[in-house]
């Protein structure tokens, strides 16, 4: 099982997924999960996850959507909603559509949650904006709680 932060660190809310990832590796009790950032190009995902049997996404997302809210989705078990299909604009794939890219191509492990908090800035710059600084605490929390069960 391997938690996957994606996002873009100078991209102001596009560090959130970023951030739960360093935040995770932080926590004494889940030193024993796998934990990775990736600020490279969503279709690296298919090599990040390889050999895995289940994986934990978390990422910004773009909708329209009051920023903050919170979305989870179990991949492994529907399509991504079109609302989380325009995850960030700094991916030229988004998010959903490298784990449907992998899914037609058979690439995809056997278990993928999606996390996704609603950002508000995705222009140049660094922090996060408050609505989704107050979003990372619950959306650790939910990382977590699915790592813990996908992982046994």
């Amino acid at each position: 099982m391997v938690v996957i932060g994606v996002g873009n660190a100078l991209r102001h809310d596009d560090d959130a997924g970023l951030e739960v990832a360093r935040r995770l590796r932080a926590l004494d009790g889940a030193r024993d999960l796998a934990v990775r950032e990736h600020e490279l190009e969503t279709l690296g995902l298919l090599e990040a996850w390889e050999g895995y049997g289940a994986a934990v996404i978390v990422d910004a997302i773009h909708s329209g959507a009051r920023a903050g809210t919170l979305y989870r989705v179990d991949a492994s078990e529907q399509a991504i909603p079109t609302e989380m299909r325009s995850s960030s604009s700094t991916h030229a794939v988004d998010v959903a559509g490298a784990i449907e890219l992998a899914r037609t191509l058979h690439r995809l492990p056997a278990r993928v949650i999606l996390h996704g908090v609603e950002g508000q800035r995705f222009d140049a710059g660094s922090g996060l904006s408050e609505p989704v600084r107050a979003a990372i605490a619950p959306l650790l929390e939910a990382v977590l709680r699915d790592a813990r069960r996908l992982s046994g």
